[in-house]
């Protein structure tokens, strides 16, 4: 039963948008600078970025397990875990630390060999013999059904539409021309021009076009990769190949005026195999059969039918989740790299925001499939060799912020593959890597992760680079997706089978790390060594750490027996030492909270020092993303009703800034301070960070950089950004399964006046249910309709 409390009343709506296209009158045409031009397009595997003319059309291709390095590598490759058994130097370290506050762990530190890097798959080319750019020209990307579009007409009076699109369904992405005369004759190839001639090979046959390679020769023999575009429903009689070029022309025939191209690829990268009994080679099949079956099968259908199984999977997805929100000004008709160049945070712009956070979804539908890796640093989309920061799996804000709008959302589902990839990439390597530096049982990993295992530090020995290698917090961090996931779907077998285990693993090993604090002598257990995220010295009972475990465990202590754990000697011990956990809550003399449980030294201008301005809010992660601070679910801290928190809390975040301070200009910053802001229901600063990040941070394409509106790409704030609004929208943290009977949802903790008279649809709540509402002009909730799972009652305000 879902008891409301409020009014049920409908406010009448400004004029308003669903926010659904990027558009733009000029073609993305510099590769350079491809990634602030083109609009984006996946199927999780797969992804694309159209650029190009018409008439001289590109499609950049990726893969998702398209990298180089690893044990495709280097014969010797371990994931940096070491020869032997480093624990021995931690007994030393820890009593170094407790009689001096702070050390290193040079011994632990490794290096980047073989890392690698995940790269781009190659170009399909597409060109129209005799044709000069178009004019009246129009591209756009449909946030509604997934699709890229590209119009315009040329002085022979033929108007061309070319449609791009990725299909989960058949496993291609889709390129077809349609032309309201005879098609010209039209030449397509595929091929990779960053590629060493020796390391790839363009190919054509009968009605399609081949790309071919592997990333070294070896030894060990490289990453084997395969492509294939070909021509739907083409015959022989109607194209020619060029063997020595490796390009298929498409001969003009008399009435053809539509045609469609199916382009799928893969790697013989299998991740079942990185484990102990496959060597932790990461090494499957060749794939040229499984990429010659999906393209057969694709080729065989109607691009009618390629279609509409297109829009049937991928609007399941996408409209699972509405956001309505008003357009004063009529935005939605202005170019879009024009909205964004005339965005000033002192005004914003629903539409602009509304127009994110639906960018926000089809960016995450696009990159994370159940059958894919999980969306990286750059989601799926990279377009060199050599990628910024590998575009890998950050895991000390950046994998975790890509993730968090999707169970609120209805995207809960395609979270599969990141499931899949901590238990099989994660957690084999990751247990070695427990024994041989931690002595400890359980696994772990570390910040920054490739594709192939690599759970062991970085760092190159050298102490200083502990700052941010070592991070053995990050899937304790995760476990927080593991549980929300349960928490909003109720799928006790996937809890069972998959999350408790992860779960489980994770704290087996935090359970064995755990110390008596012997510098403050308080009884409390603590972490010990420990680095705040790229923050500050190796040190003892970091805030952020406490926090994770503090949640970690207290779920444990729940989820234990619902999923009738046998170990009832390990849940008893869980919950015994969760009484005595330091919970990752201390005050700074000047009412923050602190960052290290560290002497507050009144001449120190080196820890926990005001208008410390730096980019990651590590020590507040308890109040959101997580819950440790914020919840009243028992064994929670009640933050959100206690003052004293929540002051503290606004106190450490008007410390830390705007999120532009000299270690970085970053988006991702910016809107985790805006959410952090909504959850205390402050709703002018919470609008303003979310603007100022749009502002600072995104291109004209609607893309997130890392350094102001320059490049590097980094799609965490893109991701971000709906997690920002979600937190604006709705405050739902008593956690499933922790406490039972009534919950209470507060709706509207942070709704602008700006977003006057707009509604959400489809909100996800904790245990199961889901809610609809309005809010009139001063953002105030008139309306609610609920749908409530049968197990769980929630009781809904609104403020």
């Amino acid at each position: 039963m879902l008891l409301l409390c409020g009014l049920v009343l409908l406010s009448s709506l400004l004029p308003s948008s669903t926010a659904k296209q990027l558009w733009s009158t000029s073609p993305a045409t510099n590769y350079s600078n491809i990634i602030r031009e083109a609009y984006l397009l996946g199927n999780g595997r797969l992804g694309a970025m159209p650029f190009g003319a018409l008439g001289d059309e590109k499609i950049v291709l990726n893969v998702d397990s398209l990298w180089s390095g690893g044990p495709f590598g280097a014969v010797n490759y371990t994931g940096r875990n070491p020869a032997e058994e480093k624990s021995s130097y931690l007994p030393g370290v820890r009593e170094w630390i407790f009689q001096n506050t702070t050390g290193n762990i040079t011994e632990l530190l490794g290096n980047m060999d073989d890392y690698g890097s995940y790269q781009v798959f190659g170009n399909l080319s597409v060109s129209f013999e005799g044709q000069t750019a178009a004019e009246n020209y129009e591209r756009r990307l449909d946030l509604d059904t997934g699709v890229h579009t590209a119009s315009g007409s040329c002085d022979t009076g033929a108007t061309y539409t070319s449609t791009v699109y990725c299909s989960y369904p058949d496993q291609v992405c889709v390129y077809q021309i349609n032309s309201t005369t005879t098609l010209p004759s039209i030449t397509l190839r595929l091929e990779n021009q960053l590629v060493n001639a020796t390391l790839a090979n363009s190919t054509c046959g009968e009605g399609n076009v081949r790309l071919q390679g592997i990333t070294q020769v070896g030894p060990p023999e490289g990453m084997k990769f395969d492509g294939i575009a070909r021509v739907v429903g083409a015959s022989g009689n109607s194209t020619s190949c060029s063997s020595e070029s490796g390009t298929l022309t498409v001969r003009s025939t008399a009435g053809l005026r539509s045609l469609s191209i199916v382009v799928g690829a893969g790697t013989n990268f299998d991740q079942s195999n990185g484990n102990v009994a496959s060597n932790f080679s990461f090494r499957g099949v060749d794939p040229a059969g499984e990429v010659e079956r999906v393209i057969e099968l694709a080729a065989s259908k109607s691009a009618d039918d390629l279609m509409a199984g297109h829009l049937e999977d991928y609007q399941a997805l996408s409209g699972e989740f509405l956001l309505n929100l008003p357009d004063h000004s009529n935005s939605s008709q202005m170019e879009t790299s024009e909205l964004f160049d005339n965005y000033n945070s002192s005004v914003g712009d629903p539409f602009v925001e509304s127009l994110l956070f639906d960018y926000s979804r089809h960016l995450l539908i696009s990159s994370s499939r159940d059958n894919s890796l999980p969306a990286n640093l750059q989601g799926r989309w990279n377009s060199e060799l050599s990628a910024a920061w590998s575009a890998d799996y950050h895991a000390n804000i950046n994998l975790q912020m890509n993730y968090w709008a999707a169970e609120q959302t209805g995207l809960g589902s395609i979270q599969d593959g990141l499931w899949r990839y901590m238990k099989e990439n994660w957690v084999p390597r990751g247990t070695e890597t427990a024994r041989l530096l931690y002595d400890a049982p359980g696994w772990v990993v570390h910040n920054e992760m490739n594709i192939f295992g690599h759970t062991g530090m970085k760092g190159l020995g050298d102490a200083s680079n502990a700052i941010w290698a070592n991070y053995p917090a990050a899937a304790a961090w995760m476990m927080q997706h593991v549980t929300d996931h349960f928490s909003y779907s109720q799928n006790l077998t996937w809890l069972r089978e998959t999350g408790y285990p992860l779960l489980k693993g994770v704290a087996e090993f935090w359970l064995s790390q755990l110390l008596e604090d012997d510098y403050w002598k308080d009884g409390s257990l603590v972490v010990n060594p420990c680095n705040s995220p790229e923050h500050g010295p190796t040190t003892f009972g970091c805030t952020h750490y406490q926090q994770l475990i503090h949640q970690a465990f207290a779920n444990v202590a729940a989820f234990g027996p619902i999923v009738s754990d046998s170990d009832s000697t390990f849940v008893q011990n869980v919950s015994s030492v969760l009484s005595r956990l330091d919970k990752g809550l201390h005050f700074t003399s000047w009412g923050g909270v602190k960052d290290w449980k560290l002497p507050d030294l009144e001449d120190s201008t080196v820890y926990d020092f005001q208008n410390d301005t730096h980019r990651h809010l590590s020590h507040l992660w308890g109040w959101y993303p997580g819950i440790s601070l914020v919840s009243p679910s028992s064994p929670y801290l009640s933050g959100y009703t206690n003052k004293s928190i929540q002051d503290a809390v606004a106190t450490s975040l008007y410390s830390r800034g705007l999120g532009n301070g000299p270690d970085a200009n970053a988006g991702w910053e910016k809107v985790w301070r805006s959410a952090c802001w909504a959850r205390l229901n402050n709703t002018e600063q919470a609008y303003f960070e979310l603007k100022y990040a749009i502002e600072q941070n995104f291109a004209g394409n609607g893309l997130s950089m890392y350094s102001g509106k320059e490049m590097s790409f980094q799609i965490d704030a893109n991701f971000g950004l709906g997690g920002a609004v979600l937190a604006m929208l709705v405050v739902d943290i008593e956690e499933s399964g922790v406490d039972t009977g009534d919950s209470t949802v507060v709706l509207g903790p942070a709704i602008p006046r700006e977003w006057a008279g707009g509604s959400v649809k489809g909100l996800r709540l904790r245990g199961g249910g889901s809610v609809d509402f309005g809010w009139d002009d001063a953002g105030a909730v008139t309306w609610v309709r609920s749908k409530a799972a049968s197990c769980c009652r929630y009781c809904c305000y609104h403020i």
